[in-house]
C-alpha cells in the first residue's frame, strides 16, 4: 500500500512540474536585466559610444526628452495609432474568427483569400496605404489593422475549431439557445486561444505603426528613432526603442490581468505567460 502511495506521488511531480516561486523567477530576471546592462555600459568606449551609445547616456536622453516635453507628442501619435488600429483590427479578427471557426463551409470558401491575403509582407504594402491614405495618421491605422487582424483571427479560429462538439450538442440537447450555447460553452472553451491571439498582437501593432512612421511621417515615435539613427544620435535611438518596449510591456502586462480574470477558473499550471 505504502508502495502504491509513493508510486502515485512520484507520478504526480513527473506529471507536474513544481512552479518556481514568483519572487525568484523575478529576481532572475532583474539579476541578467543588470548583467547584461552592466556589461554593456563597461565594454562599449571611445568612438563605439556614437553608434552603440551607453545606458547612462540613454537613461540622460530619456530624462532629455521628457523634460523637454518634445517627446510627449510623438508619443501621443503614435499610441493614437496603436490604440485605433488595434481596436479595429481585433475586432475584424474577432469576429471573422468567430464566423468561420464555426462554419466550414464559409472556412472552405474563404481560406485561400485569407491565407493569400496573409503571406503578402506587410511592410510591402505600408508604402500603398501611403499612397492611398496619405502621411497622416490614417495610413499607419491601416498599417496596424492589418498586422493586429490576422494574429487575433488565427488564434481564435484555432480555438473555436478546438472546441469539443459533444459539448455543444449536449448545451443544445439540454435547451440551450444558440446565444446561450456561444456565451456559456463555445466562446468560454475559446477563450484562453483568443486571449493569446489578443497578447501577442500586441507588439506586432507596435510594429506596424513605426513601419507606417518610417515609410513616410513628421511625427510619432518611429520618426524619433529614424531622425536619431540619420544623424548617428545612438542614444536617441536606443531612448525610442526603450520607449516603445514599456509600451508594449506595460500593455501586454494589462492583457495578462484580464487574462486571468476572465477565465479563472483555469487551473494555475495551464496558464501561458508572454
Amino acid at each position: 500500500m505504502n508502495d502504491d502511495k509513493r508510486r502515485e506521488t512520484a507520478e504526480r511531480h513527473i506529471a507536474r512540474p513544481r512552479r518556481q516561486p514568483r519572487h525568484a523567477v523575478v529576481a532572475a530576471q532583474i539579476a541578467i536585466l543588470v548583467l547584461v546592462l552592466g556589461a554593456w555600459e563597461t565594454l562599449v568606449s571611445g568612438p563605439d559610444v556614437t553608434y552603440y551609445s551607453k545606458p547612462s547616456l540613454i537613461a540622460a536622453k530619456l530624462w532629455q526628452l521628457f523634460t523637454d516635453g518634445e517627446i510627449w507628442r510623438h508619443a501621443q501619435v503614435t499610441l493614437t495609432e496603436v490604440a485605433v488600429g488595434y481596436a479595429i483590427g481585433s475586432a475584424i479578427g474577432l469576429g471573422l474568427g468567430i464566423i468561420l471557426g464555426r462554419s466550414r463551409f464559409l472556412s472552405a470558401v474563404f481560406q485561400p483569400y485569407i491565407i493569400g491575403f496573409y503571406s503578402i509582407p506587410k511592410i510591402a504594402l505600408a508604402p500603398l496605404f501611403v499612397v492611398w491614405l496619405g502621411l497622416g495618421i490614417e495610413s499607419k491605422i491601416a498599417v496596424v489593422v492589418l498586422s493586429t487582424f490576422f494574429l487575433v483571427f488565427f488564434n481564435t479560429y484555432a480555438g473555436l475549431q478546438a472546441i469539443d462538439e459533444e459539448l455543444v450538442r449536449l448545451s443544445r440537447l439540454m435547451g440551450a439557445s444558440v446565444s446561450y450555447a456561444y456565451r456559456r460553452v463555445i466562446l468560454p472553451a475559446a477563450a484562453h486561444s483568443i486571449l493569446i491571439g489578443f497578447r501577442i498582437a500586441v507588439p506586432y501593432a507596435v510594429i506596424g505603426a513605426i513601419i507606417g512612421e518610417y515609410i513616410g511621417a513628421h511625427e510619432g515615435l518611429g520618426y524619433v528613432i529614424l531622425y536619431a539613427a540619420q544623424t548617428f544620435d545612438g542614444a536617441g535611438l536606443f531612448a525610442g526603442i526603450a520607449i516603445l518596449v514599456a509600451v508594449v510591456f506595460v500593455a501586454n502586462f494589462g492583457l495578462m490581468r484580464l487574462e486571468r480574470r476572465i477565465i479563472r477558473w483555469r487551473p494555475v499550471e495551464h496558464a501561458v505567460q508572454t
